[in-house]
């Protein structure tokens, strides 16, 4: 058997398990979801669910990493921003389009898992990406506010912002939403290098 084939095979029972795992959290909290339960889910057997992974925190870690980086990329995709103040507001409407579109998804993990690990991992990823398209202004622009600061600020903006909208459903359309985000002024965070 050819190396590329089993790391397929690898690659197929790790996703497996990482979107089992994302399943099952839809229906309980993580502490309540045992090994046992993923295996069963999964069709597979616990020796197998222990050749990929510790335990189901090491599992939780890299599903939580897999979502970090679709979220990352869906994020960073080079973008012909002319400005930070643009690029702000396109990344928090890309994150109203995110919460939007996947609403259903999104409400059902967090009923049983607001714990710190799963919105830590969301607020990190959301915060790296906003720096790094912050990074692309640094010769153009003086950041008033330290772009690590920004960052923190946006992402958890965000993720609360998600919060309130998915536990008043109905409370804001998607326009009103995005229309009130839009809003926003970061007028004092940024000024433009002279040259």
């Amino acid at each position: 058997m050819s190396k590329e084939k089993e790391d397929l095979r690898i690659v197929r029972t790790r996703k497996l398990l990482s979107n089992t795992l994302l399943d099952l959290m839809q229906e309980e909290s993580i502490e309540k979801i045992s090994v046992i339960d993923l295996c069963n889910k999964a069709m597979i057997n616990r020796a197998t669910f222990y050749a990929h992974f510790e335990d189901k925190y090491h599992l939780l870690n890299f599903a939580l990493d897999e979502l970090k980086d679709t979220l990352y990329e869906s994020f960073t995709r080079e973008n012909k921003f002319s400005d930070p103040y643009e690029t702000l507001r396109a990344i928090l409407t890309m994150g109203a389009d995110f919460v939007f579109d996947n609403r259903n998804h999104i409400t059902k993990l967090l009923k049983f898992n607001r714990g710190g690990k799963v919105l830590e991992t969301i607020r990190d990823s959301i915060a790296n990406s906003v720096k790094y398209q912050l990074s692309k202004y640094k010769t153009t622009y003086d950041f008033i506010v330290p772009p690590t600061v920004i960052a923190t600020f946006i992402a958890g903006g965000m993720i609360n912002t998600t919060l309130l909208v998915l536990d008043d459903p109905g409370h804001y359309t998607y326009d009103e939403f995005v229309k009130i985000i839009s809003g926003l002024t970061f007028s004092t965070l940024f000024k433009q290098k002279q040259t």
